[in-house]
């Protein structure tokens, strides 16, 4: 889904934009997972009551490394957040994500009762959107194969984000990716 819509996560008025994530335009791999990792930090730091990622794999994500897991276990545990804090993971396929990030499939299940994943009915990986939104912030990458995007805290944009991932949620996902798996 390459939909040149900057992201935006502010929900309300009331909400400030986030200080600790980047905004603009970013290219590349590198750059791209540098600000995965600046806004997961600054979900951590400044208590992000709810965050959805988004993507067809999560291939390109630095979701497996040990600060991320830190910085995602600082986050679940609720050291700055007031209020409850949810985390909506969506993906078209979990394998990548437990062969290529088994820290984070770790963290997922140790927090399972924060995380509500969703498996995206999507016949090719690239038609998901490739999206971090939160209430302050969101970052789409509007071109996945180039690793090209943006980041913004507008919050008309950040609404329109919203909408669009609640769609998809509601009527374009089922659950997937179980904490365990039954066998007979």
């Amino acid at each position: 889904m390459n939909d040149d819509t900057s992201p935006n996560l502010h929900s309300s008025p009331s909400e400030k934009p986030s200080p600790g994530a980047p905004c603009g335009r970013f290219e590349g791999r590198e750059q791209f997972q540098d600000w995965v990792r600046q806004a997961l930090s600054a979900a951590a730091t400044e208590g992000w009551r709810e965050i959805i990622l988004c993507d067809g794999d999560f291939r390109d994500w630095p979701l497996g490394e040990r600060a991320m897991q830190e910085l995602l276990n600082e986050w679940a545990s609720g050291v700055r957040a007031q209020k409850a804090r949810k985390c909506t993971i969506l993906a078209a396929n979990f394998d990548a994500v437990r062969i290529h990030h088994p820290r984070f499939a770790e963290w997922r299940n140790r927090w399972s009762h924060l995380i509500e994943c969703r498996q995206l009915s999507v016949k090719d990986p690239l038609d998901a959107p490739s999206v971090i939104w939160s209430e302050r912030w969101v970052m789409q990458r509007v071109d996945v194969e180039r690793v090209r995007g943006v980041a913004s805290s507008d919050a008309q944009n950040g609404i329109a984000w919203r909408e669009k991932l609640r769609e998809w949620i509601t009527s374009r996902s089922k659950t997937g990716f179980p904490t365990t798996i039954l066998g007979l």
